[in-house]
């Protein structure tokens, strides 16, 4: 026995490089989908079989239409119970009643209670079943996982998914003539209760114990707004999520002809579960055999363009087939095309195309497409079944000239989508030239992607070879391997280590000796990532590997080898008691205090701080606090890093500290951001509070905007509320910047528009005061008055220069929050214009702005544009804008000046009211004697007594 379980090991170990510490996640988590899926095709083909047995395949059309309602509501209610409630309690419960319905409706048959509306809801709740478990176990999976072992891990896990395809249809197809298809609910149930005692100890035993609040926010947070929009402002994903609309509607029409002329052919419910069994597993166990041998080569001969007609072209052939022969073999022959190619090639092509596509974007439209475009194309599907099969009375044959029409469109589409990779793709790598390189730049306008990339990687700037290299992390192409491999000899330490981490995930293909040199690289990260790959890749022991470099003679190798071994045992319980991970780093704290060499003791404190940050162990969390105080920047720019990979709350109050500090700013940002989504609770609570000081709070806009979510957009606006003009604008930029990444987001458009009109008040109030002092500057006064009022005429040179510059911030400000309701590039565009030293680029920019503004908006602003536009401000000036507005005299300028926000502008017009010596003011400046500022209080003190004696 013992030397059966050494061997299942040594199997999972090798094959499917599942390692140390894993085995039990692993194994759970795929014995979780095979029972789900296994429960899945027993009750699919029974409600089928039962389906079309009594009511006919003329029911098929009205099913789909109510399966696409229900499972649009029920999604709906599930987004908000997610985001509400524990993952953990709603899986459970989800099973529960998934096994109490399965019951209810193996009673209902077993006591022949086959009513009509029985039925519907059966086929109803099954089709729901499938989307909402799949759903949440994938979700459950990437808490189990970080993205390190989802890489490696997510492939032995789906295999389990496509066995119990296989497993629960041969079940079916095996008992159903033995037991009846009244009994096989019963079955189902029997295998699904099994998955609810997995899932609790998965939680309570892999995600409990070693995980924050954080890391679960982190790793289950998607974008919360309607991800709708993001989709229509990108043709690319239009196209893509219209392919896979058509593809569902086809697939729809397939499965009707396939069901319809089954049951015509087959009128006995049990043979017909047992049939639809049996297929169902048949065509899994031929999608899985082309997956393993076909897809890739297929992809790999004729590339990505061309591999999206393969399974319209296959559909395009079996419905020819079931018109002229409208028999059970044609129509297997169509399903069978449909089934095994569209989860083979026809998957890896669509996921090829959605490569240009940002990961973060890609995720959340993917979840999208997935339950809202299926969701709305089986409707479709059941709307067009119904017009052609209960309207036109067409027999089943005839659906294939629906499908042959539809084959056209989806060619066309698939047309339209290659020419917006190849375009997308060449647009991103273009986005991310070097400007200092520009005579670089490469042009393979006449090239296919693939040679476009391949230019990239020989020849392009390092920009440009990142941007490439860390698309091929999300889908390696072993067509470029040869090029990501000669870049570990790069001579830039960062793309040998973004070469060395692409290269992680070409599984196939074994460098291990060409990548040993390299953990003796000059640089730390290049040992590191060389490691990372080695322990990946090494064929032999992964253990004895590690253990051999830990005791390596030099110190770095060492220490990268430590690091290595953290980053792997994180959330890695067993690994790290196998490692006695604990014991080391100890030992390196024992050492560190005996060593001499001054660039041994900081690199050791380096490498320890990585590794204690990276293993996430928690009673050597005081080594990082205690670093946080260190001298040395670089030493305590890595206790915060590693404070922010543990992502535990305690660390965050620290943090925050370094904000206000050049040297450690960056990084506080970094181990920040590293928190996730769940950061922006802390930010809002210290904002409601009042916790955090100016010059801690102007940096977390930089932070918040790198959080693609709802939630960023709210606390960025409750920043634009604040007094501080330079934290509105830094809000400000941020909130331009989520527009322009997330434009799905919504950015509250009436209040955008009250500020626009609150910044253009200001701006009108600041141009009047300036005209008020400019006029009483006025070159006119005598020389003998200008020498007696030099004091005054410096404060009022003064008090310009700070106009002028709120002006500037004024019109910036405007510009902005116009960017949050149009396009912001446009509106960037037009204020960048508006800058420029040639008159023809500026009246462009103001006919593109008259063009773009509503009617309301352009008789407030147009006017403010123009002004900006004078070389000089005077009063004649002001009044040839016809603003229809009272010009002020200068006792009203100073007056509301003193009551606005900007602290500044008001000591300087205190200190201007102090050397003007006028009584007529004191009024005017006793209001601020017990003011909150104390250095206005000063200013207010002051002027008084100077009035007072004038």
């Amino acid at each position: 026995m013992e030397k059966l379980k050494k061997y299942y090991i040594h199997l999972l170990r090798n094959v499917f490089d599942i390692r140390e510490g894993e085995y039990r996640r692993a194994i759970l988590m795929q014995l979780n989908i095979f029972l789900i899926i296994s429960t899945l095709l027993i009750v699919k083909p029974t409600v089928n079989g039962l389906f079309l047995a009594k009511l006919g395949a003329e029911s098929l059309p009205l099913v789909y239409v109510l399966v696409a309602i229900f499972a649009g509501l029920v999604s709906l209610i599930y987004s908000k119970l997610l985001s509400r409630k524990s993952l953990n309690n709603i899986i459970t419960n989800t099973l529960s009643w998934s096994v109490l319905i399965l019951i209810t409706f193996g009673i209902l048959l077993r006591l022949n209670f086959l009513e009509g509306w029985v039925l519907y809801i059966f086929y109803i709740w099954v089709a729901i079943f499938a989307v909402l478990t799949a759903s949440q176990f994938w979700i459950l999976a990437n808490i189990v996982f970080n993205p390190r072992e989802a890489k490696r891990l997510f492939g032995f896990i789906g295999a389990g998914a496509i066995a119990g395809g296989i497993f629960g249809g041969y079940l079916t197809s095996l008992i159903a003539d033995l037991i009846g298809s009244e009994n096989l609910p019963f079955v189902a149930a029997f295998l699904l209760v099994f998955c609810i005692p997995i899932t609790k100890t998965i939680w309570n035993k892999e995600v409990l114990p070693g995980q924050t609040k954080f890391q679960r926010k982190k790793r289950t947070q998607g974008f919360d707004a309607n991800p709708f929009a993001l989709i229509k402002k990108s043709k690319h994903l239009t196209y893509l999520a219209v392919i896979i609309g058509i593809s569902v509607i086809v697939a729809k029409l397939v499965d009707y002809q396939f069901s319809a002329i089954a049951a015509l052919k087959i009128p006995d419910s049990d043979e017909l579960t047992a049939f639809f069994g049996f297929w169902f597993s048949t065509f899994n166990l031929i999608s899985l055999g082309i997956q393993l041998f076909i897809t890739r080569k297929v992809v790999g001969v004729f590339g990505v363009g061309t591999s999206l007609f393969i399974l319209p072209m296959g559909i395009m052939l079996g419905a020819l087939l079931v018109l002229v022969f409208p028999e059970l073999w044609a129509v297997i022959f169509l399903k069978l095309i449909d089934g095994s190619l569209k989860q083979s090639v026809n998957k890896s092509a669509i996921e090829l195309m959605a490569l240009p596509i940002p990961l973060e974007i890609k995720n959340q439209t993917k979840s999208f497409i997935d339950v809202f475009v299926d969701s709305v194309a089986t409707g479709i599907s059941g709307l067009i079944l119904l017009f052609l099969v209960t309207g036109l009375d067409l027999s089943t044959r005839f659906i294939s000239l629906m499908i042959i029409v539809l084959f056209f469109l989806w060619i066309y589409f698939a047309l339209k989508i290659r020419e917006e990779y190849i375009r997308s793709f060449k647009l991103k790598v273009d986005q991310n030239k070097d400007v200092l390189q520009k005579k670089n730049d490469i042009d393979f306008s006449k090239d296919s992607v693939l040679s476009g990339l391949k230019k990239v990687l020989q020849q392009g700037n390092d920009k440009q070879i990142i941007f490439v290299l860390n698309k091929l992390k999300e889908l390696p192409d072993e067509r470029l391997f040869g090029d990501v491999f000669r870049l570990i000899g790069h001579s830039s330490a960062l793309i040998r280590v973004e070469a060395l981490q692409c290269l992680y995930f070409y599984r196939s293909i074994e460098i291990s000796d060409k990548v040993l040199p390299l953990i003796n690289d000059p640089d730390q990260q290049v040992k590191i990532a060389a490691f990372e790959y080695l322990i990946g890749h090494s064929p032999e022991n992964r253990v004895e590997f590690l253990k051999k470099y830990l005791q390596d003679k030099d110190y770095k190798v060492r220490g990268a080898a430590m690091v290595s071994l953290s980053i792997e045992t994180r959330d890695n319980p067993e690994l790290k008691e196998l490692f006695n991970l604990e014991e080391r780093i100890l030992k390196k704290i024992n050492t560190i205090s005996v060593l001499k060499d001054k660039e041994e003791i900081k690199f050791q404190k380096l490498i320890l701080m990585k590794s204690i940050g990276s293993a996430k162990i928690q009673s050597y969390f005081y080594i990082i606090k205690d670093f946080l105080k260190e001298e040395d920047p670089e030493l305590v720019n890595q206790a915060i890093i590693s404070a922010g990979t543990t992502m535990h709350p305690d660390f965050i109050p620290e943090l925050y500290l370094f904000l206000a500090n050049d040297k450690t700013r960056e990084a506080a940002k970094s181990a920040l951001l590293n928190f996730g989504p769940a950061i922006l609770d802390s930010f809002n609570e210290k904002i409601k509070n009042e916790e955090l000081a100016i010059e801690y709070l102007i940096h977390v806009p930089s932070i918040v905007e790198k959080i693609g979510i709802q939630p960023s957009v709210e606390l960025l606006f409750i920043l634009l509320d604040k007094d501080d003009i330079q934290l509105k604008m830094e809000a400000l930029r941020s909130l331009n910047n989520l527009k322009e990444k997330f434009p799905q987001l919504k950015f509250h458009q009436k209040l955008v528009i009250k500020k626009i009109l609150n910044e253009a008040h200001l701006y009108m109030e600041t141009l009047f005061a300036l005209n008020a002092q400019i006029t009483a500057m006025d070159p006119k006064v005598s020389n003998l008055e200008m020498e007696q009022f030099e004091n005054q005429s410096k404060a009022r040179k003064n008090l310009i220069d700070l106009l002028e510059r709120r002006l500037d911030g004024n019109l910036e400000r405007i510009f902005r929050l116009l960017g949050l309701k149009y396009p912001p590039d446009d509106i960037l565009t037009i204020y960048s214009s508006l800058q420029s030293k040639k008159p023809e680029m500026r009246f462009n920019a103001v006919e593109f702005l008259d063009n773009l503004l509503e009617t309301n908006l352009k008789r407030v602003l147009l006017p403010i544009v123009e002004t900006a536009l004078l070389d000089n401000i005077s009063e004649s000036n002001i009044r040839n804008l016809n603003l229809n507005l009272k010009i002020p005299n200068e006792f009203e300028c100073l007056s509301t000046l003193l009551d606005g926000r900007d602290s500044k502008i008001k000591m300087a017009v205190l200190y201007l009211i102090t050397q003007m010596m006028n009584k007529d003011y004191i009024p005017l400046v006793e209001k601020y004697i017990n003011h909150d500022n104390p250095k206005i209080r000063s200013f207010a003190e002051q002027a008084i007594l100077a009035l007072k004696k004038s």
